[in-house]
């Protein structure tokens, strides 16, 4: 997993980075990262994520 973070940074280092990780107790929720703007993103909620999402390259 490490290794395919890291090949994925490498070769796209400008796209947005959005993964779904799950806790200790089986709850899932995602996570986003855009490096052009520097701003990331947490949520429960994968509509909060396109919502986040959406808000971020409407400009």
């Amino acid at each position: 997993m490490i290794w395919a973070n890291f090949v994925k940074k490498l070769l796209a280092p400008h796209e947005l980075q959005v993964w779904r990780k799950v806790d200790r107790h089986g709850n899932i929720y995602w996570q986003a990262y855009d490096p052009v703007t520097g701003k990331s993103f947490s949520s429960g909620s994968e509509t909060d994520m396109s919502m986040w999402i959406e808000q971020l390259y409407r400009y």
